[in-house]
Parts: structure tokens; sequence; C-alpha cells
């Protein structure tokens, strides 16, 4: 009887022991969600000029980075800048309008943040083109700058 009724303690003790370990590690999986989610919200906080599409690609909305810029009587416009997987890819339509043909133009393009401050320069070619002719600018870093105010074109 001594017996048993040790073994019945020893089991209680063993089903309570179990249950306050799912109890523990269930609320800390909460707490770490909530932990990533408030580190998610300060991330999107500090990126005023990305918008998150559903394949989780950041979209730049900045209307001065938009805005279109000319270098050489080359009009740049048509402007995207976008960051999927610390990939970041700026496109462009580039149109020839300085009234002569152009060989291939080496170019550096500086992205800047709202107050101005150079974030990082991407090198860039501009293929030959004809007097009119349209092309289009793709140039790609390896890191996420989709959260830039404005870019400046420059010749290397």
């Amino acid at each position: 009887m001594k017996k048993q009724k040790i073994e019945i303690i020893a089991m209680l003790i063993l089903i309570v022991i179990i249950l306050i370990s799912i109890i523990y590690f269930i609320t800390r999986e909460k707490q770490k969600v909530v932990e990533n989610n408030v580190d998610d919200i300060e991330n999107i906080e500090k990126e005023e000029y990305v918008q998150v599409l559903d394949d989780e690609t950041k979209y730049n909305t900045s209307a001065k980075l938009k805005e279109a810029k000319s270098i050489n009587g080359l009009e740049i416009s048509n402007i995207q800048l976008t960051d999927k997987n610390e990939q970041s890819v700026l496109l462009a339509t580039i149109t020839n309008r300085s009234g002569k043909a152009t060989d291939i133009i080496l170019i550096n393009i500086t992205l800047y943040d709202k107050e101005g401050n150079i974030i990082t320069e991407i090198p860039g070619i501009i293929s030959p083109m004809k007097i009119n002719e349209t092309s289009e600018l793709i140039a790609g870093i390896t890191t996420d700058y989709a959260n830039a105010y404005d870019f400046k074109v420059s010749l290397r």
C-alpha cells in the first residue's frame, strides 16, 4: 500500500514537472514572437520610403528618387528601386536626347538618405545609343538600400 502511494505521488510530481515545462516553453516561444514583431515594427519605422509587396520585395516609394534625371543629354526616367533578399536593384529607362549617338558610358549611381548623406555608390554602364533611342538601365548591389531617398548619376 505504501509503495503504491509513493508511485502515485511520484507519478503526480512527474506530471506536474511535465506540465510546467510545457507551459514554460509555450510562453517562451510567444515571448520570442513578440520580440521579433517588435524588431520588425522598428525596422518598418526606419524604412520610411519602403512598401513591402506580397512576395516580400521591398519597393521604394520616394517621390524624389522617382524624379527624372539627366546626364550628358541622356534622360533617365521610370525609375524603380527594389530589394529582395538583400539584393537591391535600380531599374530605369534611358532615352538619348543628346542629338548624337553615344558610345558606352561608365557611370556612378550615388544613393542618398533624406538628410542628403551618401548611402552608397553603385557602378553602372549605359550601352551605346542612337539618337532618341531608348534603353534600360539595370544596376544592382548585394545590400539592402531600398530605403534611399534620392540618387544622382555622375560619369566615372
